[in-house]
Order: structure tokens, then sequence, then C-alpha cells
């Protein structure tokens, strides 16, 4: 071994080694980019080198291998495409970044880019591999649809600023299909949304950060907002994550003959605010589940027509505003420099369930309240459904139809746990609520388009895995 600077006054850990066998040691020996989007920069990936000798060693190149564009390189702060005899000092380290932008091709099916970080050392080459996996994809920026449009599932949708589908016009979305909203993107609905997903191609609306860091963050994106003019909206097998709001319908008609949003198996999951905010809509919702949301999961403000058929209202979200109530409505809407707007609350609800479980080892009592600010009163079915309530147990319309009343209904995986981030709120093989429904002949199916059991199926949007 020879030592650059032999009898020097000069510390150890800055006398460069020529030793042919010293080696860099890294934090990790890939680094894998979730696909990304075309011409669009994913987020940056790092590896530390390190320097565990006690002399230092000069890196005489860091480059990238292959030269591939879709990568660029950060090292120790500055952006270049190669670094030349870096000095890394003994038991030092070294950050270095990469980023990927991947260029378009005519793939429509997600595609792999390669390369590696090259680093040379004393005639030695170490290297740490790169993989990325691109998709093309579909851009939508401050677009505004005044047809009937449909967006086709053959490749992803990105929405930048908001899309908006004009009064009269009509965004049909085929099965399968992805939609990725940027970071305060919305799709504003003042005609009318069709979204056509099946049990084996739901559709997904979700922020366009595919890293698994944020795979359940919440406030990714604005959501989808139905303002007075649209009708007949129908959402099919959808799964709506990550946004602010899920739903917002904003269609305040006063009319009780039809619903101007129906939704049917569908997943909203995961809001900073609601999954569904209404001001006096007429809202029709089938064998869906709205779980984690900072607020309520459903919040109607101003009154408004509310049916939940085999639904599962479950805001389990620990540490986030956990004295939200999870079904809130009121008669009332107040709204600045213009008058309230007030109208009842008319709630028809069969075979669900409303439950929150326990925040902070504390028995959230009530998650269900109707509130009649305007004075109006409010006209309320329930029937065969599970309600986690203190305040309404006495409640004729609660005390009744076979409602179960502060019955855990013991979900599967109602809260993320160490062995598994997975939620599940299918009933457990033990669920005392377990086949406390009535048949519905017009709903047979559950929201994953299981048979339901044709004379004591069970509540809530899911039937049990083994009934």
């Amino acid at each position: 071994m020879f030592i650059y600077g032999l009898g020097s006054c000069e510390p150890k850990e800055e006398i460069v080694t020529t030793d042919s066998k010293a080696q860099l040691e890294f934090s990790t020996d890939s680094l894998k980019f979730n696909t990304v989007f075309v011409n669009t920069a994913s987020a940056s990936r790092a590896v530390w080198v390190y320097n565990r000798r006690s002399n230092a060693i000069k890196i005489t190149e860091i480059k990238l291998e292959q030269a591939n564009p879709a990568y660029q390189l950060i090292v120790d702060g500055q952006e270049t495409t190669q670094a030349n005899n870096v000095l890394l000092r003994g038991k030092d380290s070294l950050l270095v970044i990469v980023k990927v932008t991947i260029p378009a091709t005519q793939d429509t099916a997600a595609f792999i880019q390669t390369d590696a970080l090259s680093f040379l050392v004393n005639s030695n080459q170490q290297r740490v591999v790169l993989v990325s996996y691109g998709q093309n994809a579909y851009f939508h920026s401050k677009t505004e649809i005044t047809t009937n449009t449909t967006w086709k599932a053959d490749k992803p949708h990105v929405v930048y600023g908001s899309v908006s589908v004009a009064a009269g016009g009509k965004l049909i979305i085929e099965p399968g299909s992805k939609i990725y909203f940027h970071k305060d993107a919305a799709l504003i609905v003042k005609g009318s949304l069709e979204v056509k997903g099946t049990v084996n191609k739901r559709v997904l609306f979700t922020g366009d950060r595919r890293e698994r860091l944020y795979a359940a963050v919440p406030g990714q994106w604005l959501g989808i907002k139905f303002e007075a003019t649209s009708t007949y909206n129908y959402i099919q097998f959808a799964d709506i994550k990550n946004a602010t709001f899920g739903l917002w319908a904003a269609n305040p008609d006063q009319d009780e003959t039809d619903y101007d949003l129906k939704i049917e198996q569908s997943i909203i999951q995961n809001m900073f605010e609601t999954g569904i905010l209404s001001h006096g809509a007429d809202v029709q919702v089938t064998n869906t589940l709205i779980t984690n949301c900072g607020q309520s999961a459903v919040l109607g403000l101003g009154g408004g027509n509310y049916n939940f058929t085999y639904c599962t209202l479950a805001n389990y979200t620990v540490g986030f505003r956990p004295g939200s109530v999870t079904l809130l409505l009121t008669d009332q809407l107040k709204v600045a420099d213009r008058p309230n707007q007030e109208y009842r609350v008319q709630l028809l609800m069969q075979n669900s369930i409303v439950w929150a479980g326990k925040h902070n080892s504390l028995i959230a009592q009530d998650q269900i309240q109707l509130k009649n600010e305007a004075g109006t009163t409010p006209q309320l079915q329930i029937n065969h459904s599970v309600v986690q309530t203190k305040s309404y147990q006495d409640h004729p319309a609660f005390a009744c139809c076979d409602n179960l009343l502060n019955v855990d209904p013991l979900f599967k995986a109602p809260i993320e746990s160490a062995e598994s981030n997975l939620l599940d709120f299918r009933l457990d093989s033990l669920s005392p609520v377990s086949n406390t429904a009535v048949a519905t002949p017009a709903i047979l199916k559950d929201l994953v388009d299981k048979n339901r059991h044709l004379t004591t199926p069970d509540p809530g949007a899911y039937e049990r895995l083994n009934p």
C-alpha cells in the first residue's frame, strides 16, 4: 500500500491511499424508481457512499455508466453529468442523488429504463444499479370538456390544475382507467360524470406521487366537485384516494324524486377532510366503503337527501382529528355574504355500519349527529344497521327496526398493524353483527361483486369471506 504525503504533517484521514484493494461501501446496491410518467420529474433517490478506511480515498470519476439521458446526478450538492477526482476523507461519507425524467415513447404499457452509477477508485470500478419504470400518459392541464367525451383506459391520465366538465357536457371514464392528479388539481363537474368501472377493471382516482411513501398520504390533490348545474352523475367500481375531499356535491335542487349523485361498489379512503361533502345535495350510496377521513366520512350541510344501503362508514383515523363525527348532517349551511341555505335532512339507511371504534383508548361514543339548526324536522328511516351512538340510542328511528346500537362489528383489520399495512373492513368470523341485515332483492352483490346471502346477508359493504 502506498500513501500520498508520507512523512508530512497531514492528518491521517486526509492522506490519500493508492491501495488497489481500496473499496467504497454504499447504502444500497440499487436505486429503483416506481412507475414514472414520461416527461415528468419523479422524486429523487439518494445513495450514501462511505469510506470505511482511516485514510482518504480519491474517487477518480462518478458517472452514469450508459449516459442514459433519463437520469441526472447531484454529487455533493452539485448538479452534474460527471464528477472527477472527488476526495472522500477517512471515515467520511458522500451523498449522491439521482433524479429521473423519462422521455416519451410509443409504448402504452409500462417500460423499463436502466443504467448504473459508476465509481472508479484506484483503477477499480464499483457500481450501483439504476432501474426506472416509465409509462406514457394522457396529460390534461386546465382543460374544459364541453361535449360528450370518453377517457380511454389504454394509458393513465394525469391532471394538472383542473379539468372542468361544462354544463351540458359529459365525461365518461372507461373501465380500468387510472386518473392521477397533481398537487391541488381537481375534477370540476358542471355537467355529468359517468365512471364505468367493473369488478375486474376498477377505476382509480389518486395523487400522482407513485412512490410507496405516498401510498396512503391524504391531501395530495383536491378531489371531485359537482357544481349546482351538475346532474345524472354515476360512479361504479371506483377507488378514490388521498385527496382533500373525495366527492363534493354542491347541487342543492331540493328534489327528492331523483338523486344527482349515485355511487356503487366504490371505496373512498384517506381524505384530509371528508369522504363525501354535500351542500344540500341528493346522494345515493350503495355497497361502498368510506374510511380514514380527517373530519367526517360524510358531512352534509344545508339539508339534502341521503340514502345509504350496504355501506360501511368507518372513520378509524388514528391521531388525525379523532374527535370528528363519522356521519354528520345538518339542515343549515351558512355562506358568507349570502342567505343561509336551509332544508330538511332526509336520511334513509339500511344494512349499513357507522362505526369508528376507539381513539386514544377512549370509546368514540357518537359517530352520527343530526343538527336541526334551522328548526326543520329530519326524516329518518334506519333499519338493520349497526350504529355507534349514545345520543340516539333511545331515538325512535334508531331503537327499532332491528338496528344494532353500540355493538362492535369486529372488522378484520380496521387499523394498520406492524404485521400488515392492509386494511380489511370485512367482518371477522366471530362478528356479532354477521347475518343481521335484511335481504334486498335489488342488491344481490357486495362491494367486490361477491354474492350476498339470499336470506341473512351481512350489513356493511362486504359480505363475509367465509359466510
